[in-house]
């Protein structure tokens, strides 16, 4: 992500490479994870270094956004609950969210309006702090904890927002003045928060998830000592995590002990549990900056085990997660782990997949794609990107649903937000879009032996001197063409992702088979070698995969024996302005897909069953309400 391209962009310390031939792994879900130390394998690129094409669904998206919500948002009105102190709970989250966000898209874009709006937001924020270091919504005398007991956590967005822009400014002086501020204010945070006399522990903190709110400052916390190099802000990073970010389990003990994610800090009070999907994630996302600080194995353990318990137990087919039943039922209705992944398509749940979990889902898997070279988390985070993060966002790019579903129409239901400025923005409207500024930055990576290639779609990067442009009509079909450019000689490899729904992956370079090797240090990824030169064309063909989906495990016998139809990681849904959808659907577990197309106003179409089938994310978007089905009754 962009505040991490300054401070995080080397891999040095990975091992050699040791190539070696072997076949594909027909169960990527599972690949052994791989990595050491506490080193990337992979790096996002520098700003402007990507560019997707017109046709691309995520280059679409990423611009109705800028033009939509970020060009209509008042960023004045945003910093206004700083300024005027109004300690209203949470509100000052939307300062730095915007402002993450806007970072990651200008550093798609390079839209300069963008930048001189971002640049006045900064001057502005800046101009608020304190002489001490603080920024803070609370008046002093209820700080650290003011704000309904969200002051941390909106200094949290505060931080994260000024390193946003420190990672996209060209500006130095900028830098250093955005750097200041962010050292006073964890220095500010550390006068107030701790475990000596007079400070308030960090798990006092919060307003209902015994302090893993809060514990989620970790994140930036570690990226500011990483440009300070202050030893009191390592010590800071250190004290939140020997806390283990919640006062009833710690966190990070629990995952390692083998505990699911929903049972962590259970009282046995359905009413009371804490299991706060968003919050809970955001920690572990912390916990992988600190690794790369401490370089601790139990801290990158600890990560990954949760992220595989979370696969295993929460995501659902649409790439995100957390409900309003049945077994949590506590603070933030829809947003707790309640086993998703089995409970799905109960019919009982109402709220479920916040958008917010949505985009940190995505975000946790970017941290692990970086730090393990492995392509299980590019795998999730296309599925998410593709259906979950895309569906829930309004045609006119104003608006995020804030809980989407499989079933009905599309929601326009909210659990929190406020108007700003005129705009009625809401926490998932306002993470949205940094959910779809990072998929540039997951397309094309960089890794010791080469570029990184992981969603094959019309594209082009550039690798210093090295450039790959790419098209395809992926998801119509498996095929993709990589024209290699830099009018020079190049020795690098190519790494390419080999998806987890491919079958019968092929490269070809110059239309003959190409030199690949399969390395233990990227799981799940086909080596191209060189030698390069300008004009190769590297060829990339296989199978997608349609796969019918059974729901299961469900405590609600209703919610069981129902199908979902996906294409490779699209999930396709039934449409009311296309076909009917209260039949049922013939099971088939490998169905045949005819007449694959892309209908006007849609990603894909295809015919199944007497149905026309559209992509999850068209589904019920269209000028007009429609009602859409993607749990499907099985005749």
């Amino acid at each position: 992500m962009i505040e991490d391209r300054d401070d995080i962009n080397g891999i040095n310390g990975i091992n050699a490479r040791i190539c070696s031939n072997g076949s594909n792994d027909s169960n990527r879900r599972n690949r052994k994870n791989a990595g050491s130390g506490g080193t990337d394998r992979f790096s996002v690129l520098p700003p402007h270094s990507i560019r997707l094409g017109a046709s691309c669904l995520f280059d679409r998206k990423i611009r109705l956004v800028e033009q939509g919500l970020l060009a209509s948002l008042d960023y004045g009105a945003l910093a206004d609950f700083f300024r005027e102190k109004r300690n209203q709970f949470a509100a000052g989250e939307f300062w730095g969210k915007i402002m993450r966000a806007s970072a990651e898209i200008y550093a798609y874009t390079g839209n300069a309006t963008l930048l001189e709006k971002m640049k006045g937001a900064v001057r502005d924020i800046i101009s608020i702090q304190g002489p001490d270091g603080e920024i803070s919504t609370a008046p002093k005398e209820q700080q650290p904890n003011g704000s309904g007991g969200a002051d941390l956590w909106e200094r949290k967005y505060v931080m994260l927002g000024l390193l946003g822009y420190y990672g996209v400014t060209d500006d130095d002086d900028e830098k250093r003045t955005v750097a200041g501020a962010l050292s006073k204010l964890l220095d500010y945070t550390i006068s107030q928060v701790g475990e000596e006399n007079g400070k308030t522990g960090i798990l006092e903190t919060g307003w209902a998830f015994c302090g893993m709110e809060s514990s989620s400052i970790l994140e930036p916390a570690v990226k500011i000592a990483r440009i300070t190099g202050k030893t009191e802000h390592i010590a800071f990073a250190d004290y939140i995590v020997s806390q283990g970010c919640c006062s009833r389990e710690n966190l990070f003990r629990a995952v390692l002990s083998g505990k699911s994610p929903r049972n962590i800090g259970d009282n046995g009070v359905p009413s009371e549990s804490i299991a706060k999907a968003y919050e809970m994630m955001s920690c572990f996302e912390g916990l992988v900056e600190y690794y790369r600080l401490r370089g601790r194995e139990e801290d990158r353990a600890a990560a990954l085990a949760f992220r595989d318990k979370l696969i295993e137990e929460e995501i659902t087919e649409l790439g995100s997660g957390g409900a309003d039943g049945p077994f949590n039922l506590g603070p933030g209705t829809g947003e707790q782990w309640n086993a998703t992944r089995a409970e799905q398509a109960n019919p009982d749940l109402d709220k479920m997949m916040e958008t917010c979990v949505t985009v940190t889902w995505m975000k946790l898997n970017l941290q692990l794609l970086r730090l393990e070279g492995n392509s299980a988390y590019a795998d999730s985070i296309e599925r998410s990107a593709y259906n979950a993060l895309c569906g829930a966002l309004r045609p006119d790019g104003r608006f995020f649903e804030y809980f989407p579903r499989f079933n009905g129409i599309r929601n326009t239901e909210v659990n929190f937000s406020y108007n700003v400025g005129g705009f009625d923005l809401s926490c998932c409207t306002a993470n949205g879009p940094m959910g779809l500024g990072i998929i540039p930055s997951v397309v094309f990576m960089q890794s010791a032996t080469g570029p990184v290639v992981n969603f094959y779609t019309d594209g082009s990067a550039g690798f210093g001197k090295l450039t790959l442009d790419m098209s395809s009509d992926f998801p119509r079909s498996g095929r993709a063409s990589i024209v290699i450019g830099g009018g020079s000689f190049f020795t690098a490899s190519v790494l390419l992702r080999i998806p987890d729904y491919a079958s019968g992956f092929r490269v070809e370079l110059n239309g003959a088979p190409a030199d690949i090797t399969y390395d233990p240090s990227y799981p799940g990824y086909a080596v191209v070698n060189g030698p390069f030169a300008e004009g190769m064309v590297i060829g990339v063909s296989f199978e997608i995969e349609n796969e019918m989906v059974l729901s299961r495990g469900s405590v609600n016998s209703e919610g069981n024996g129902k199908a979902l139809l996906r294409r490779g990681p699209v999930v396709l849904s039934r449409d009311s302005r296309f076909t009917d959808t209260g039949g049922s659907v013939k099971y088939s577990p490998k169905p045949a897909l005819h007449d694959v197309s892309q209908l006007q106003g849609t990603l894909l179409s295809c015919e199944y069953g007497g149905y026309t089938w559209i992509d999850y994310q068209s589904a019920g978007n269209g000028p007009e309400k429609s009602q859409f089905v993607s749990w499907n009754r099985i005749e």
